[in-house]
């Protein structure tokens, strides 16, 4: 089916049914109105884009990938079609928006896009293991490897990890306070150099620091096991340095150790763009666009459908430009010098002389 059929499919239906009561009449009685609802007729591409950050050709991937999940499972003539939740939720998630302005702008009530937003974020998140995936296998490895080489000519990297504050409106937990001094939840992401996410953790509070995170995850338990071949993943001096996580070396003093330094800038850099393009592609995610009005748990569900829909982006070379007014992230105190250890110094020194010398 080509996509003015689809979208035509989906138009079908699009009208919400509005009860009013009329206080001046003697007799109350109940008049029925009908708004339109969102849909993709009548939208030039750069619209689309500029409204829900995908193109027609995306969304309507994406829609089939879900739609069984999201359509009505029952025939009443008005119930809202599953095109019209999941471009309610897209566009939430690109305006950051709150929920008044999304259902004004959908045709649907505020509680009808609350209810609708859930069903949506349950349907994308049941596609993780679909786009968010830490490879074990050594050909997909070697392909992350060699496109962190072409770009900074840092050997066998595995990914760059880091973590990004996500603001939330503040729940009873004190412990959601971050060094800011605002609540937010605090989010473990790994990249690939295409910006693709490679694993994430959504759920912890905005206090907790980035390395008990990472050393309470499934990666920390992945990149233990001894299963994978030779390499490591670069982190800045917020985690210990291991054999299998190389940070920067303090003080650099060698020709060497500043090379080494220099390059692993240039492959840390590259997810601070990742963060960039995810929330400037969804401003529910930055602070500058507002807090996110939800729970925790639900904060992190939507944390989660962004990341997946950030890989589907990268995967269909969806280039989104990165604003000049996102938030600055919350300073991150380093570890200090115990915790790093003396396989991993060991490693770091070998990584430079024969590398970087």
């Amino acid at each position: 089916m080509d996509l003015h059929a689809m979208i035509h499919i989906h138009e079908q239906g699009s009208q919400q049914e509005i009860l009013q009561e009329d206080p001046n009449a003697n007799q109350r009685h109940r008049e029925r109105i009908f708004r339109p609802r969102v849909s993709l007729f009548g939208l030039n591409e750069e619209e689309v884009r500029s409204r829900y950050r995908f193109s027609t050709e995306v969304i309507l991937e994406l829609f089939e990938q879900i739609q069984q999940d999201i359509e009505p499972n029952c025939e009443r003539n008005h119930a809202v079609p599953g095109m019209v939740k999941l471009l309610s939720a897209l566009h939430y998630f690109a305006s950051a928006s709150f929920q008044g302005t999304v259902s004004a702008l959908s045709g649907i009530s505020q509680p009808s896009f609350s209810r609708h937003l859930t069903q949506v974020l349950k349907a994308i998140n049941k596609l993780t293991p679909q786009y968010i995936v830490f490879p074990s296998d050594k050909a997909a490895l070697q392909t992350i490897k060699d496109g962190f080489q072409k770009i900074s000519f840092f050997p066998n990297v595995m990914g760059i990890i880091d973590c990004t504050h996500v603001a939330l409106s503040p729940p009873t937990e004190d412990i959601y306070r971050n060094s800011k001094n605002f609540h937010s939840l605090n989010v473990q992401m790994v990249c690939a150099a295409d910006m693709r996410i490679l694993n994430l953790v959504a759920g912890y509070p905005g206090s907790t620091h980035d390395s008990y995170i990472l050393k309470h995850s499934s990666l920390h338990s992945i990149l233990t096991s001894g299963n994978l071949p030779e390499g490591w993943i670069l982190g800045d001096d917020a985690y210990p340095v291991t054999e299998y996580l190389l940070t920067p070396v303090k003080d650099a003093k060698t020709k060497a150790e500043k090379q080494y330094n220099a390059a692993h800038t240039l492959a840390h850099s590259i997810i601070e763009r990742t963060f960039g393009s995810i929330k400037s592609r969804f401003r529910c995610l930055d602070r500058s666009g507002g807090v996110l009005q939800y729970s925790p748990e639900k904060g992190a569900q939507i944390i989660l459908a962004c990341c997946i829909l950030h890989n589907l982006a990268v995967s269909r070379n969806l280039h989104i430009d990165i604003l000049d007014d996102l938030e600055a992230p919350p300073p991150v105190p380093p570890v200090s010098e115990e915790e790093n250890t003396q396989a991993g110094k060991r490693t770091r020194i070998r990584v430079i002389n024969q590398h970087f010398s």
